[in-house]
Formats: structure tokens, C-alpha cells, sequence
């Protein structure tokens, strides 16, 4: 005997459960592509925004906002070399023995009085530069020039930095100086008068001076006229003390 037919309000039924499967399957995997679609465009949208965050801005405008966060380390040696000294500053130091790093000027004295007679008028020192008989080399030099004749004197004063061992100079008469006949006493005393040292010069003929300052806070550059000829307003000679320094 033949099985007996199902009714056919079942198979009905059955059919529509199977569309209806068949349907929330479809529509799962459409979500499921759907999604990963949107995932590899975003992947690829945050790799372009973060590697050429210009270009998506020309593309999309300003709506869209780039921020970026980085760390970076960056260690570097760098060795810089000291540039060669100049040839007047090698010129100055081998004429003088001083180094023009420690050099003195005029606007580093601390208390001065020009080159005059006693209560007379007086020329203040100068910063300047000269040159010394026999050579046509300039040097940097404190200056005062002398245009009276008879006793005249003068000084400049310099606090002496306290690592200060020595003071050298070299003490003569500018070669420019009209008057060639001047014989000028050159001493490096303390506020006490006490001497440290002392050289006579000429117009032919510069001083080196060396004077030990250990121990002593201030300094006195005087300089005395002990012959002079024909001295005048127009017959000058300037006395210079030539590249001062503490050492």
C-alpha cells in the first residue's frame, strides 16, 4: 500500500518556514558584507588620513578634523671646533706675551687722571690704536697724549679679577707722536703706592712690564714724564700703555 499524502495545509506550512530561513539567512549575509565593506573603507579612509592628512582634507574640506599623536627621541652629538685665532690677535700676543681675551680697555677703569702738569689741564687716557718705532704693526692701546712740558703725570686704576696672578704689558711711546725726544717712567703700583714694577721708555725704545698681583684688589697704571723737549699743542707725543691685561 502507498504511504498516505501529507495534508496540505503542512506542506504549506513547511515551505513558508523554509522562505522565511531562507530569507534571514540572505539578509544576515548581506548585514555581515555590508559590514565588512565598511571596515576595509574605514581601514583604508584612517590609513590615508593618517598618512597624507592634506590630501583627504582637499578631498572631503574642512569637515574633517586631523589629529595626530607622535613620540619622538632624538639624540644627536654634535662637536663644534673653535674658529683659528687671528693673525692680530697671534701679532698682539707675541709682541705683548698677553692674551687679548683678558685685554683691558679705557670704559674698565674704575678711577682715572689725565696726562697734565699738577692743577693743570689734562688729557684723558684713550682707547687707540699705535704702532712703536721700527715696526709698522697697529696694537690696541690705552693712550694719553702730552702736549705740555715739565713734570707731567697721570693714571688709570683697574679692580684685578680675583683669579689674577700677573698683569703685562708692553709701555712706550706711539710712533704717530710728533715729538720723538720724551723719556716716560711707566709703574704699576698698588692704592698704597706700593711698586710692583716699573720700566722707563722712549720713543725708540718700548718696555715689557710683568707685575705679580696675587692678593691684590685693585691696581694703579701711572705714568710719569722724566724728559721731555719742546713739548707743545702741536709738538705732542702720545705714552701708551700697550695691551694691559691680567693673566
Amino acid at each position: 500500500m502507498s504511504a498516505p499524502a501529507k495534508p496540505r495545509k503542512a506542506q504549506d506550512d513547511q515551505g513558508d518556514k523554509e522562505r522565511t530561513n531562507a530569507r534571514k539567512i540572505a539578509w544576515i549575509s548581506g548585514i555581515l558584507t555590508f559590514a565588512g565593506t565598511l571596515i576595509t573603507a574605514g581601514s583604508a579612509v584612517a590609513v590615508a588620513v593618517i598618512t597624507s592628512p592634506d590630501t583627504v582634507r582637499d578631498v572631503v574640506g574642512d569637515r574633517i578634523a586631523v589629529t595626530h599623536t607622535a613620540t619622538a627621541t632624538v639624540t644627536a652629538t654634535v662637536t663644534v671646533s673653535p674658529p683659528p685665532p687671528s693673525s692680530q690677535v697671534n701679532a698682539t700676543d707675541v709682541a705683548t706675551g698677553a692674551n687679548a681675551a683678558t685685554s683691558l680697555a679705557r670704559p674698565d677703569a674704575v678711577d682715572v687722571e689725565g696726562c697734565g702738569p699738577p692743577g693743570g689741564f689734562t688729557n684723558d687716557w684713550l682707547d687707540r690704536s699705535v704702532a712703536l718705532a721700527g715696526s709698522d704693526e697697529q696694537f690696541n692701546a690705552i693712550t694719553c697724549r702730552v702736549e705740555k712740558s715739565g713734570a707731567v703725570t697721570g693714571y688709570i686704576d683697574y679692580v684685578v679679577p680675583q683669579n689674577a696672578t700677573t698683569f703685562t704689558a708692553k709701555a712706550g711711546i706711539d710712533r704717530a707722536s710728533p715729538n720723538t725726544s720724551a723719556r716716560v717712567r711707566f709703574s704699576v703700583v698698588d692704592l698704597s703706592d706700593n711698586l710692583l714694577a716699573q720700566q722707563v721708555a722712549t720713543y725708540t725704545n718700548a718696555a715689557s712690564i710683568t707685575a705679580r698681583v696675587s692678593g691684590v684688589p685693585r691696581i694703579r697704571l701711572k705714568m710719569t714724564v722724566v724728559k721731555s723737549s719742546g713739548v707743545s699743542g702741536s709738538n705732542f707725543f702720545r705714552s701708551a700703555w700697550i695691551n694691559p691685561a691680567f693673566g
